[in-house]
């Protein structure tokens, strides 16, 4: 039976485990990384791996929360940095399909296979707080720029969250019509959609 860990090991290998898995993930997919794998590679052995992560989808799933919160630490400065208004949106509408071409990690979101796994292994509850977290952090960044001035005071910005997840979801189904053929489409609903929300 695995020793129980200090509050502060704890912390330093829940810590190790996201880099390994996020490095592990990146590199083969979710379906060819092992427990026993993870475990080697954050220096404890696999039975204490379950002290911390019921399955390695719950840890891919930790891991991809992760990687959301540095995404949007990053995205926002971006955004404040934007030279006008409009490009402030348009790059926020392309900000799914542009972190997923750069991030190693995210973009095994794309995987048919690891969308189900994580659909099987991943308690609902849990995938469903996520969602609820990830709206509310656009909606209120949306009010944000409604009060800033930025954006039309009549625009919806539930429906303007729905307008953010469906970019989102064509960027997952871009084999359908090609990568580049992806990008022209979303390049140019950006440019549509920047100019009927941004104020004149």
């Amino acid at each position: 039976m695995p020793r129980p860990h200090t509050p502060a090991e704890r912390e330093r290998i829940r810590a190790r485990l996201l880099e390994v898995g996020r490095d592990s993930f990146a590199r083969a997919g979710l379906a060819k990384v092992s427990i026993a794998e993870l475990a080697r590679s954050a220096g404890i052995g696999k039975g204490s791996f379950y002290q911390f992560f019921e399955s390695k989808e719950e840890l891919f799933f930790a891991v991809h929360e992760h990687e959301e919160e540095t995404f949007k630490a990053a995205l926002a400065r971006e955004l404040e940095q934007a030279p006008s208004k409009r490009d402030a949106v348009r790059s926020l509408l392309l900000a799914s399909a542009t972190r997923l071409d750069e991030h190693p990690f995210l973009r095994q979101l794309l995987d048919p296979v690891t969308i189900r796994a994580l659909t099987l292994r991943v308690a609902p509850e849990r995938v469903a707080a996520h969602r609820r977290d990830d709206r509310a952090y656009f909606c209120e960044l949306l009010r944000q720029w409604q009060r800033r001035g930025w954006l039309r005071p009549e625009l919806d910005v539930e429906t303007a969250v729905d307008v953010l997840t469906a970019m989102f979801v064509i960027t997952l189904q871009r084999e359908l019509v090609g990568a580049e053929a992806t990008l022209r489409a979303l390049d140019e609903l950006a440019e549509s959609v920047a100019a009927r929300w941004c104020t004149p």
